[in-house]
């Protein structure tokens, strides 16, 4: 892939974040949830994010109860520890800039429930999904796109070591 002299992805994120992501979905046998957490920037008036951190809680959603009420019932906890984080980090202008979740042996989209969460949890243009295939090895980030078929439309990145 050439890539022109200006050209901006829309998401970055750190290699040792995207690393623990695969890490846990490859760990858990059913579908798992967790939280982007990074910030939005601005160059040649173009946005994009970069994530920095994930957030992941051990229970929080299994895939054989999964619903977006389990998700919300779970966003206190997920609050909690992203206000924790963002201490930690002496950093307030860290945001949530998406989610992520694993399709083990599924392959990469959005499934009714994925947008559904999207548009009801995630709904700034900002926000993103990423989607790990941890059985096929795969991952692709999503985001929002109403005037397409599928309401969803996939978005290029790149890694950051750190």
């Amino acid at each position: 892939m050439t890539i022109e002299e200006n050209f901006v992805f829309p998401v970055y994120i750190y290699k040792n974040v995207l690393d623990e992501i695969k890490r846990v979905c490859k760990k858990e046998k059913l579908e798992v949830f967790g939280y982007l957490i990074g910030n939005i920037y601005k160059w040649n008036k173009k946005n994009y994010i970069v994530i920095e951190e994930q957030l992941f809680i051990i229970g929080a959603v299994h895939s054989d109860k999964y619903s977006t009420s389990q998700i919300e019932g779970t966003a206190g906890k997920y609050e909690k520890k992203f206000q924790k984080l963002k201490r930690r980090k002496n950093n307030e202008e860290l945001r949530i800039v998406g989610w992520w979740h694993s399709h083990p042996g599924f392959s990469c989209f959005l499934s009714r429930t994925d947008l559904h969460t999207q548009e009801f949890f995630f709904p700034e243009s900002y926000q993103v999904a990423l989607v790990v295939d941890p059985i096929r090895d795969k991952l692709e980030f999503f985001t929002l796109n109403a005037s397409s078929k599928e309401k969803y439309k996939n978005l290029s990145y790149a890694t950051i070591k750190p």
